[in-house]
């Protein structure tokens, strides 16, 4: 039986260290995951990165001119349309996303939307754009052993390259702006939300 991973998992947990705790708590979310599983989280993921570029406009629009706001526009240039990625997987399995609204990305965007201090920004990017490079060995395996084809996989494909350097540019960036309390702070509630999305797309928990 699979374990249901709880919030409480991913506290105390050092910033460095929340990248690898998330990717821990989905692997076996990941190597339990069926065709139908992986049909639900490209779902979730159009429905949470439906609204990236809007997020990250707000980002750069409320921060200060320099750096960051750089940053955060030019992830949401990169980002905006990343949700059409996983639609085309879904179309390549036959499929159209579910409509359902997903609640937990909902008030995620809220949150989101709400805030206006850089280093919530900052520590929920670095948690949500660095840990793909703790999954890149396992997910490759677990999309062959569901005999996806390729066109069924451009999401997955796209996110472990991409947020490599997206994570590392994160990292540079909260090195130098400080306040790392709320950086860590901000990291575990994504971290949170981020593993709670994708186990209940994987699974059904």
């Amino acid at each position: 039986m699979l374990p249901k991973t709880t919030a409480h998992t991913l506290t105390d947990q050092t910033l460095a260290h929340v990248p690898l705790s998330m990717a821990e708590a989905v692997k076996p979310a990941i190597a339990f995951a069926d065709r139908a599983g992986y049909a639900r989280f490209l779902s979730a993921m159009v429905a949470y990165t439906r609204g990236s570029g809007e997020r990250l406009e707000h980002a750069a629009r409320v921060s200060p001119e320099g750096p960051l706001r750089a940053f955060f526009s030019r992830l949401a240039h990169e980002e905006a349309g990343h949700y059409k990625l996983a639609e085309a997987d879904l179309a390549a399995m036959g499929l159209d996303p579910d409509a359902t609204p997903n609640e937990t990305v909902l008030a995620f965007h809220r949150g989101w939307m709400s805030q206006r201090a850089p280093a919530y920004f900052l520590g929920t990017l670095y948690a949500l754009e660095s840990v793909a490079w703790h999954l890149r060995d396992d997910v490759g395996p677990h999309l062959a052993r569901l005999g996806l084809a390729r066109e069924m996989c451009r999401f997955v494909s796209v996110h472990l390259q991409a947020d490599e350097a997206h994570g590392a540019d994160t990292a540079a960036l909260v090195e130098a702006h400080g306040e790392a309390e709320a950086v860590r702070a901000a990291a575990l509630d994504a971290a949170t939300f981020w593993v709670m999305l994708h186990l209940d797309a994987l699974v059904g928990l």
